[in-house]
């Protein structure tokens, strides 16, 4: 009798470990929700025609977060979810965790950046942009994001000097000449800023800052043709 108690005990014991839900790996559950909103083929977009569902990609991103609050991939997607959504409070909150935490990746700190800029705090934009350029010192971004802050401050040698420094690290040439433009219209040197405008429609047609700011340039009479 007690040796179909023991076997009994076992065979309940077995069926509990198969009644049992494996733990959902996180990297798949996040690449699952990338899938699901097709942002493998396009950035999330939370306005206009192309719009996602972002309000229920908010919600999902936060079950995921609450399930891991400490994969950095996952906090990397909700905090730019949150940006994207137009909830930069809940954005700025995920970015000061992950800057906290050892290695930092690239895209955590420009969004850092970007935040830090939008709330005009150039100080902090810089400390965080400085950090990008001293780890990911072979990566344009960091670079673009120093020359933005010089431009914000009108320091625009310095702004100038770091712009070609992204260039060299692989800046795509429409970014490069449309930035290179606001640097010369800055500088009131408006026919080169002109040419450069026109450049960056040149890369791309669609580029809907270089073309407003070439066509008002063209109606000051600023360009050569």
């Amino acid at each position: 009798m007690k040796y179909i108690y023991i076997t009994l005990v076992l065979a309940l014991s077995g069926c509990a470990h198969i009644d049992y839900k494996p733990t959902v790996n996180p990297y798949n559950a996040l690449s699952d929700l990338v899938k699901k909103y097709n942002l493998n083929a396009q950035a999330l977009t939370c306005k206009g025609v192309n719009a996602s569902d972002c309000l229920a990609f908010v919600h999902d991103i936060n079950q995921l977060m609450l399930a891991h609050p400490d994969n950095t991939a996952i906090l990397s997607v909700a905090a730019y979810t949150f940006y994207k959504s137009g909830r930069s409070t809940q954005a700025q909150q995920v970015i000061n965790t992950l800057l906290n935490k050892a290695n930092p990746p690239l895209n955590v700190i420009t969004l850092g950046v970007t935040l830090a800029i939008d709330q005009g705090n150039l100080a902090k934009a810089k400390s965080i942009a400085q950090y990008g350029v001293d780890v990911f010192g072979t990566e344009a971004s960091p670079y673009l994001q120093m020359a933005s802050i010089h431009y914000a401050q009108a320091s625009y040698t310095i702004a100038s000097n770091y712009l070609q420094l992204s260039a060299k690290f692989g800046l795509d040439n429409t970014t490069y000449y449309y930035h290179k433009g606001l640097i010369e219209e800055a500088n009131a040197n408006n026919i080169h800023a002109c040419n450069y405008y026109q450049q960056a429609l040149k890369a791309n047609p669609n580029h809907k800052k270089a073309k407003a700011k070439y066509t008002k340039l063209s109606i000051l009479g600023n360009c050569l043709s």
